[in-house]
């Protein structure tokens, strides 16, 4: 069976994704200029790794693949210069943190792609709910059986990449006695929680095939699991961490989950 090829990575690389909030300058509140932002990104080759996300106060920063934190945060830097120059330029700001405080999640906009008014239709009101902000961190391995074996290993460190990550306090306005109230918001999704304890890749592969063809899921984009493995880049993905507040706190945690692996 080849249902879901998975591509081999060196093991203990790492990489990061990074969503950020998008400010206007008068109120704070959440920008919708994610679209012109980036347009005006230069060089034009970080468009690679400056995305949208599903609606549009946010901007997601994807970094290369590292063995080394140091290297990580130089090149987050130069990734963040990029943005800051073109955000002052649409006077924005933009901004770290797992939830914006204030925000409501109705006025938000969905980001015109395919996939986005797919999950808008699919999920309703849960799409515009998902403006929260995390970081996701890919760590490298050699093939499916050890991206499966490492996603239940991580498994047991979901406490502790939140609680070192945590900065979601406030959401809606509201003191959620939550450091993370993000999380909450994540676990709404119908598919969201943990990867069903499956430790060969045959079997992951029949399970997913099973999903497809029942028309639950139409790719590995559609589990919002935890830690997942995610085929196409040989990596396993962290996704529970609130967007910390600096870039050399995002590359720590990085770093943590690389020694973590090991």
């Amino acid at each position: 069976m080849d249902i879901l090829s998975f591509a081999s990575s060196k093991p203990f690389t790492m990489g990061i994704e990074l969503e950020l909030q998008l400010v206007n300058r008068r109120n704070y509140n959440l920008a919708t200029d994610a679209l012109d932002l980036l347009a005006w990104i230069k060089p034009r080759d970080l468009q690679k790794q400056i995305k949208l996300e599903i609606t549009q106060g946010m901007i997601e920063l994807n970094s290369a693949i590292h063995t080394r934190v140091d290297e990580l945060v130089e090149e987050l830097q130069q990734l963040r210069s990029a943005l800051i120059d073109v955000a002052q330029h649409v006077n924005i700001d933009v901004a770290g943190g797992g939830a914006h405080p204030f925000q409501n999640w109705s006025e938000q906009r969905i980001t015109p792609s395919e996939r986005f008014n797919e999950l808008h239709k699919k999920y309703g009101y849960l799409a515009k709910t998902f403006t929260v902000f995390g970081q996701h961190i890919h760590i490298g391995v050699e093939n499916g059986d050890d991206a499966l074996y490492l996603t239940h290993g991580f498994s047991r460190f979901v406490p502790h990449f939140i609680a070192l990550s945590a900065a979601s306090p406030f959401y809606q306005g509201v003191d959620t006695a939550f450091d993370s109230s993000r999380s909450n918001v994540v676990r709404a999704f119908p598919l969201a929680g943990t990867v069903p304890l499956l430790t060969r890749w045959k079997d992951f592969e029949a399970y997913y095939e099973d999903l497809c063809n029942i028309g639950i899921i139409g790719s590995m984009k559609d589990f919002y699991w935890d830690i997942r493995p995610k085929p196409e880049y040989g990596t396993v993905e962290i996704r529970v961490c609130d967007t910390p507040l600096t870039l050399e706190h995002a590359a720590l945690l990085g770093c943590y989950a690389q020694l973590l692996a090991r």
